[in-house]
């Protein structure tokens, strides 16, 4: 499936394209927080690396929100997925290990500054098929309490469908101030059941 008209998505790739998206997987829901900040974490892994840094094949994620900005106005489709300390989108082309792959240019990169927060899995030392991936990384978000937002997770192969990308959410992450709920057993299939379990609240007046 093609999100080539996906304004968010496409508004964060750089402009040595042109781009056509694909295979997109989105993920929208709406909370109301309990307290003035939402955090959770999450690793950005992908098969591009390392061979495609600074390349047009760069496939692209956002973690998009919608809601009252306390600074003032609103936040409308702003992506909180940064490199943090900047207004950097996180991807391929932003997070590497500093060096051009293949025979690409650095100069087609956003950045080659943040290899801190890159790993390779070149050999593959780690259980799965990435090439590289980032360090855990935390996004934080001030908010304001008590109103509703609306975020939208997103992820698509930008170029080509060949080589593909993941995002990985820390379970219980997203701290919202309010209980966690968790199920047990955490995969349901129909016909079964599962048990949800409140914990960690905090009383508020």
């Amino acid at each position: 499936m093609s999100y080539t008209d996906d304004p968010d998505l496409l508004s964060l790739l750089p402009s040595i394209g042109p781009y056509h998206l694909f295979d997109a997987a989105i993920l929208e829901f709406d909370f109301t927080s309990l307290v003035d900040t939402i955090k959770f974490r999450y690793v950005f892994a992908s098969e591009e690396y390392p061979t495609y840094v600074c390349s047009q094949y760069n496939d692209v994620f956002g973690f998009f929100i919608t809601g009252p900005d306390p600074g003032g106005g609103t936040y409308t489709g702003k992506n909180i997925a940064l490199i943090p300390g900047t207004s950097l989108p996180v991807a391929i082309n932003t997070i590497n290990s500093g060096t051009p792959g293949g025979s690409y240019s650095a100069a087609d990169c956003q950045s080659l500054s943040y290899n801190s927060f890159f790993k390779s899995n070149i050999p593959w030392m780690y259980n799965f098929i990435y090439d590289g991936f980032t360090t855990i990384l935390t996004v934080v978000c001030p908010v304001v309490k008590c109103q509703e937002y609306h975020i939208k997770l997103a992820i698509t192969d930008a170029g080509d469908q060949s080589y593909d990308s993941g995002i990985f959410l820390e379970k219980n992450s997203f701290d919202i101030g309010s209980f966690i709920v968790t199920a047990s057993p955490d995969t349901v299939c129909a016909g079964t059941t599962s048990a949800l379990t409140a914990s960690g609240g905090t009383s508020y007046s």
